[in-house]
């Protein structure tokens, strides 16, 4: 959310879509000495010209750019950002000129936040991915959160490939759980002592997490290491964003029973 314009210590509320209450700002001006009582909105949408202002500005954004609201805690006259700097200097020039750095003195300093919140979201990312060693797959809906809780438009595709090295068909492997392959397989390893022959050779490692029922206490799990990328990926748990699911690629899983068996690939 971005700071509140404040002109005279009043407060000038937005609504959904940004457009300003005149009200304020006529109470605003009226606390300075420079407006009158006389001078409120409804008076200066009636005044000449800006009936056809106000539609050409409406038809250019295809929507509303003012709206009035009678009655509730809504109820005033609200206006976009142009039509209410117009407003403004109706009343008088020197109140233009206050609102008009007041609105680009707030809009910098949201920007000025917006940037921050942005550097500090992909630097969480970034940790994110190299700690983890998330898949490619996941970033798009880790990214696609951050752009919604910073209000940004959705500008990123839904899907990225998740290849092993040296695959040249440009899509996703098909991959399962250690467990459904195991049993796909018939081979005798449960899931836990498969993870641990596979953390003796390098390819998982155990990770933990502060617990959420628990903070004092730490939550276990597996994921994959650089070395363990080749025969699979890590995926976010589904329970928990803050844990990673390693899925194994069905095409290179023989190979990887073999070294599991024998210490080395066939």
């Amino acid at each position: 959310m971005s700071k509140p314009v404040i002109i005279e210590n009043t407060v000038v509320r937005q609504d959904a879509f940004g457009r300003y209450c005149l009200n304020d700002l006529h109470r605003a001006a009226v606390a300075q000495g420079k407006a009158t009582e006389a001078q409120r909105p409804s008076k200066f949408l009636r005044g000449e010209g800006i009936d056809a202002f106000v539609q050409s500005l409406s038809e250019a954004q295809k929507r509303a750019s003012v709206n009035t609201i009678r009655g509730g805690l809504e109820s005033g006259t609200w206006a976009d950002e142009l039509v209410a700097i117009r407003y403004a200097a109706w009343i008088e020039p020197a109140f233009e000129v206050q609102v008009y750095e007041q609105f680009r003195d707030t809009i910098k300093n949201a920007n000025g936040m917006l940037t921050e919140q942005v550097q500090a979201g992909l630097a969480m990312l970034a940790f994110y991915k190299q700690e983890m060693r998330i898949a490619p797959s996941t970033m798009p809906g880790a990214m696609k959160k951050l752009q919604s809780s910073l209000g940004m438009p959705d500008i990123l595709p839904a899907y990225a490939a998740d290849t092993p090295d040296g695959c040249m068909t440009g899509s996703s492997e098909v991959t399962h759980s250690l467990t459904e392959l195991l049993s796909l397989h018939g081979k005798p390893y449960s899931a836990i002592s498969a993870f641990r022959r596979l953390q003796l050779l390098g390819i998982t490692e155990r990770k933990s997490r502060p617990s959420s029922k628990a903070p004092d206490k730490e939550k276990l799990f597996w994921s994959l290491t650089e070395k363990g990328l080749q025969f699979g990926k890590n995926l976010t748990a589904p329970d928990n964003p803050r844990q990673t699911q390693p899925h194994f690629y069905d095409l290179h899983f023989p190979r990887l029973l073999a070294l599991m068996l024998n210490g080395a690939a066939s």
